[in-house]
């Protein structure tokens, strides 16, 4: 097989972007990304055009059964690949030439260009998922008439900014869900489950309590109680119809002992919240993100398996602390690995400002991730060779997976 020249890395061109005390390319919605490019040649090159775009965009894309009739009203049943794209800002910015002029002559040497773009500040959070993803991108494109251009790309990372003092009522509300199961077609007492959360809003740094209350008048024995923390992202298609796919990712889950026939129990479980992207359905159409504490209950000799949901918000700033009760400030210090004699000491004077935002250094998810049972046609996520392509005002480029330069002029 011949060498595939258009992944061939150049030994002439070496390129470069530093962003302007920003090393690392975290920015928040709202910041000014400015930089500058650096460019070196170690011969002459011809070039249609140099340049710059950065471009912020959510896609989604997954491979599934549809069913209908053709044109001849004949009936259909073939996977066909479900897309969606939202685009959120998209500059262009010429160093040298244009993407219509004339082939240039640009001598060796090393060529310095500044940029800056202003990120929206209703842009969301950046994520990668199964089904899709909300990407940021600064790309150097160096076009060449007739040839595959070289192409330089730089991923940025976008935080947005969610508030929960913005809906602090809502946000202090607490959660509860119950359920009331009977067994043997109804013979039996009732098995009743109770989960609550204190409040709805959180933030990263910040322990979500979690009580269980398991009133089992039954005969039937709780075989076993599951606590999971996860995030919930749900995929839509815009091409060719409206559909959705969710990806559920587990941030945390925790195992509770059994609860015996004829038994009233209490459980308990604080779970610390880490670093994550804030709850979204708003700023995103395509790719909505949201949390929730789902508890699991499985009786002995029984298939079933009992669910309840507390849906959680999570923010980037949270709640003032003085709204919480003592109690709760305490629990926090004991997730948070304080030794006892801390615990022992009066607690200091409660600050007024609300926690700190995430940290600046972007930590890619370690959790793993499953789709939801209940979805038939066996959705299947693109391959990486079939990623999403680029905006369609870029001449020249080639799909958004990236690659090396060429090394023939």
């Amino acid at each position: 097989m011949g060498k595939d020249k258009k992944n061939k890395a150049s030994k002439h061109i070496r390129c470069d972007v530093q962003f302007d005390d920003n090393p690392q390319g975290v920015f928040r919605a709202g910041d000014t990304v400015s930089g500058t490019v650096e460019i070196q040649l170690d011969k002459p090159k011809k070039f249609r055009g140099i340049a710059l775009r950065i471009n912020g965009f959510a896609a989604t894309s997954w491979y599934a059964r549809l069913t209908g009739t053709d044109a001849k009203n004949v009936k259909s049943n073939k996977k066909t690949h479900h897309h969606g794209r939202e685009d959120y800002f998209g500059t262009i910015t010429y160093f040298v030439g244009s993407d219509v002029g004339n082939p240039l002559e640009v001598l060796a040497g090393v060529y310095r260009y500044t940029f800056t773009c202003e990120i929206p500040p209703n842009a969301p959070s950046s994520m990668e998922g199964k089904y899709g993803h909300i990407r940021y991108v600064v790309k150097l494109s160096l076009e060449r008439p007739w040839k595959y251009d070289h192409v330089y790309q730089v991923p940025i990372v976008v935080k947005s900014h969610a508030d929960l003092c913005l809906a602090q009522e809502r946000m202090l509300k607490p959660v509860r869900a119950e359920l009331v199961q009977t067994f043997y077609f109804g013979l039996t007492d009732p098995l009743i489950v109770t989960a609550t959360t204190p409040r709805t809003g959180y933030a990263p740094g910040e322990v979500i309590e979690v009580t269980i209350h398991v009133n089992n008048q039954s005969s039937v024995d709780v075989r076993s109680i599951s606590v999971k923390f996860q995030r919930v992202d749900t995929f839509m298609s815009q091409v060719p119809i409206v559909r959705h796919f969710w990806e559920h990712t587990v941030m945390e889950e925790r195992t509770i002992g059994r609860v015996a026939g004829r038994n009233d129990a209490m459980f308990e479980e604080n779970i610390l919240i880490g670093s994550t992207v804030p709850s979204d359905d708003e700023r995103c159409r395509i790719i909505m993100t949201r949390y929730e504490v789902e508890v699991m209950i499985r009786p002995v000799r029984s298939r079933k398996k009992l669910f309840l949901t507390l849906p959680i918000v999570i923010g980037t700033v949270g709640l003032p602390k003085t709204l919480y009760p003592l109690q709760l400030l305490s629990k926090e210090r004991e997730a948070l690995g304080m030794d006892a004699l801390a615990m022992a000491v009066p607690l200091t004077p409660i600050p007024t400002e609300a926690p700190p935002p995430y940290q600046d250094d972007f930590q890619p998810s370690t959790s793993r991730a499953f789709s939801a049972d209940n979805l038939t046609d066996g959705p299947t996520a693109p391959l990486a060779t079939e990623d999403i392509k680029e905006h369609e005002f870029e001449k020249g480029s080639a799909p958004y997976t990236p690659r090396d330069f060429d090394e023939n002029e």
